[in-house]
């Protein structure tokens, strides 16, 4: 689900530390985001860390991207050479290339995804949300 498409709640969080707090609400001025924004962010990916965790306990790697990549099928069948199956948790932008197809998705064992997520438009959306949790931005192209 796309932050924007949130439904509007207040939330009263008794014991939040006020320093915090403050923090990110001037984290969020220079970033242009409502505080709103960046609490649902830092608790997705709280909880996606979490995830992941559990994940590899089952011996799943996780492979972070909080900047921008760009992944092509080469490359996932050479990282799951190298590791095995893996998990993809991405804050940033992540790239799919258009040679990705179901053979190169099978490479992954999930998807983290809190930022943005490109993916040629020939890739079903459901083979995507099988793999994983997608709560950021997704764009076909």
């Amino acid at each position: 689900m796309s932050m924007m498409n949130m439904v509007t709640n207040t939330v009263l969080i008794r014991g939040l530390d006020r320093d915090f707090y403050n923090k990110v609400v001037a984290k969020s001025k220079e970033q242009g985001k409502n505080v709103a924004h960046l609490m649902n962010e830092a608790m997705q990916q709280y909880l996606g860390r979490l995830d992941g965790e559990k994940n590899e306990t089952l011996g799943e790697k996780k492979i972070t991207i909080s900047g921008s990549v760009v992944l092509s099928k080469s490359d996932l069948f050479g990282i799951h050479g190298e590791v095995g199956k893996f998990i993809l948790e991405n804050s940033g932008t992540l790239t799919l290339e258009d040679d990705i197809d179901r053979d190169a998705l099978h490479c992954i064992a999930g998807i983290q995804n809190t930022g943005k997520l490109r993916v040629p438009k020939d890739i079903h959306h459901l083979a995507l949300l099988k793999a994983g949790h997608v709560r950021g931005e997704i764009e076909k192209y």
